[in-house]
């Protein structure tokens, strides 16, 4: 009797939906509690606007950087290192308006320095997700895949504004900040114990699902590693209509969201 697959690769897909929620409710918890904050420090809605954009700066510049650094140590480790660190400089956020950075650049810029290292830590988030899912999911699964941790951005927006304003009613702005650090390294704590960066490092995995994964049940060739690729050059990438077509609609897609973001 044929082995029946385990599904360890949609616990995986279950995970980066996870981390994906926690990116929204990272990026977007200033633009609520964002309102105590601009009361305490008597900061203006042009001034608060400036901040948000130190946290898309980071957020730009570091997509590649990221990418690249998560096919280099794997997604497991790049993935777990990134939410540490901005889940860290989300908690600072709280202290950002008395920081030792104040008497050097003032209020304004040492909250827009904690949004920017905010913004390089997520930037990694999304490039490592397509890792996961080009590593763990058959090749008529990746859409899904990739889908499912993408619908982490709706879930953080349904969940972000209710749940911020509630805490920083109760207890305080700053303790929203706090709380969703911590939320932050509580689910990359599980997301580290459990995965690994590849279905045939994981002990779970059997070999009907390593299978699936393949691509062997349907005859669907499995794409290259990352590792075993060659190496493509600038030149090809800058010059590929492809790459500028998929670069075009994040574009614009980035910008709904952000934009959505500043209205929350």
């Amino acid at each position: 009797m044929p082995e029946k697959p385990t599904k360890i690769r949609w616990i995986v897909v279950a995970l980066l939906l996870a981390i994906s929620t926690v990116t929204f409710i990272d990026r977007v918890n200033i633009s609520i509690a964002g309102k105590g904050l601009m009361s305490e420090y008597n900061i203006d809605s042009v001034t608060m606007g400036t901040i948000f954009s130190a946290f898309v700066l980071g957020y730009a510049l570091f997509q590649i950087p990221g990418g690249w650094l998560g096919d280099k140590y794997g997604p497991r480790r790049l993935l777990t290192f990134v939410v540490v660190w901005w889940s860290i400089f989300t908690v600072l956020t709280a202290f950002a308006g008395d920081w030792f950075l104040v008497p050097m650049i003032g209020i304004v810029g040492s909250f827009m320095t904690v949004r920017f290292l905010v913004g390089i830590g997520e930037a990694a988030a999304y490039p490592n997700f397509n890792r996961t899912v080009a590593n763990w999911m058959a090749p008529t699964e990746r859409a899904l895949g990739v889908g499912i941790a993408n619908a982490g951005l709706g879930v953080g927006a349904a969940i972000t504004p209710p749940l911020v304003a509630w805490i920083m009613v109760t207890y305080g702005w700053r303790t929203s900040f706090y709380i969703t650090g911590i939320i932050g390294i509580v689910v990359v704590a599980v997301w580290y114990w459990y995965v690994t960066d590849r279905p045939d490092q994981h002990r779970s995995v059997n070999v009907a699902e390593l299978a699936i994964i393949k691509g062997e049940e349907k005859s669907v060739p499995l794409a290259v590693p990352a590792a075993s690729a060659g190496k493509i050059s600038w030149r090809k990438i800058l010059t590929s209509g492809q790459v500028w077509l998929i670069v075009s609609a994040y574009t614009l897609y980035g910008y709904i969201i952000y934009v959505s973001t500043c209205i929350l």
